[in-house]
């Protein structure tokens, strides 16, 4: 099959959420000797890793979220005059501003102007649409939707009755070359003052009201109580941490809990250091990366049956899955895996196994270059058809 020309357009500014797992993408169908070209905000750190990672780039969009009707004509003009002079056949969007413009500038194409590209959008997260016009978008603004997992595959289609031939499922993905097994998380424990051998639950989030740090919290109390020498840390940054503070002070576990403050170069020893992975919700990048790190270090995992993490984690095996909220199941469950750490290690070790047959990057590139082709493919006929 011979090579697509691909645009990705994301309106994203921060390596937070969407902006890591979709410069992976591109480098990813780079690597395939596809012709990619990203398009990102202007000046942005997400621009300046792409850079970084030599990911050709359509410069000069702004790709404000907020909108801004100045910026906004000129991002559809640069797009515009970017789909008329190269021939792009796939157009990939990941966010609803960056979805509005694609539409925007792809119906202003002049007739026989530049080759109409197959319109695709990656949904990343369970959060509904709030706006009526960003459902219409969903509903009509692409030939097909892609998720990053079979529940919200389910849910898009039964919430906004969108055919399930429109919709596919393709899970999020890990670097396995960079989180793997045989790291050691020593000198992070050094670091944090604790022995190799003191019980260590963590939980890598963003410190916000919605990713569960609270319930971690009064669970953790409990897991204490029955394990003095058990050890909570919190990896993250976010507006949430003076209330996590606070209620660590009032159950009086302030000597207990360690915030590890946002890693990035060390993170993949950070979780090597601990002993069970905890994450209680997906946050706004719906594949749950977090949780498939840890799987990737050979981590066992307690999660919620939520989104993605419900897809990924196999109860009993990979880790333990309990029901939002369940406070007492969260107690039992992080204290059945801290007292019984062999039977950790074995369902970290079946995690691992898991990342490498179905959560691998190489996986996912392919199942999106066979899903543009056959795409791509069934486009020209349905053109064919009109035009013959």
């Amino acid at each position: 099959m011979r090579p697509l020309s691909i645009l990705h357009l994301l309106s994203n500014r921060w390596w937070t959420g969407t902006a890591e797992p979709v410069l992976a993408l591109a480098q990813g169908l780079l690597e395939r000797r596809q012709q990619v070209v990203l398009g990102v905000p202007a000046d942005s750190q997400v621009e300046e890793l792409a850079r970084k990672a030599g990911v050709p780039l359509l410069e000069g969009l702004r790709l404000d979220p907020r909108f801004h009707p100045s910026s906004w004509l000129q991002d559809v003009c640069t797009l515009r005059a970017f789909l008329r002079r190269t021939a792009v056949d796939v157009l990939h969007t990941h966010l609803s501003h960056d979805h509005w413009l694609a539409l925007s500038a792809v119906r202003l194409l002049n007739p026989g102007r530049g080759r109409v590209p197959l319109q695709v959008r990656t949904v990343h997260t369970m959060r509904p649409p709030r706006s009526l016009s960003n459902r219409w978008l969903l509903r009509h603004g692409a030939a097909h939707l892609i998720t990053v997992s079979s529940t919200l595959q389910r849910d898009l289609a039964e919430r906004l009755r969108i055919s399930s031939a429109r919709i596919s499922a393709i899970a999020g993905a890990v670097d396995s070359q960079r989180f793997h097994p045989a790291l050691s998380g020593a000198h992070i424990r050094r670091e944090l003052g604790m022995s190799t051998t003191t019980p260590l639950v963590g939980i890598v989030a963003r410190l916000a009201p919605s990713r569960g740090h609270l319930t971690l919290v009064e669970a953790f109390a409990q897991v204490h109580t029955a394990i003095p020498a058990a050890r909570l840390l919190i990896v993250g940054k976010g507006e949430f941490r003076p209330h996590i503070e606070r209620r660590i002070r009032e159950l009086g576990l302030a000597e207990a809990v360690i915030f590890g403050g946002y890693r990035e170069d060390d993170l993949p020893e950070v979780l090597a250091a601990m002993d069970v992975f905890v994450l209680l919700s997906p946050g706004s990048e719906g594949s749950c990366r977090a949780v498939l790190e840890a799987m990737a270090v050979g981590k066992a995992v307690v999660a919620t049956r939520v989104g993605a993490l419900q897809d990924i984690v196999l109860d009993g095996e990979t880790g333990l899955l309990i029901a939002p909220h369940a406070l007492t199941a969260l107690v039992h469950a992080i204290s059945r895996l801290l007292r019984a750490p062999e039977q950790a290690r074995q369902m970290g070790l079946r995690g691992r196994q898991r990342i490498e047959h179905g959560f691998s990057r190489p996986r996912q590139v392919e199942e999106v270059l066979q899903l543009y082709h056959q795409l791509h493919a069934t486009q020209r006929r349905s053109s064919t058809r009109r035009n013959g």
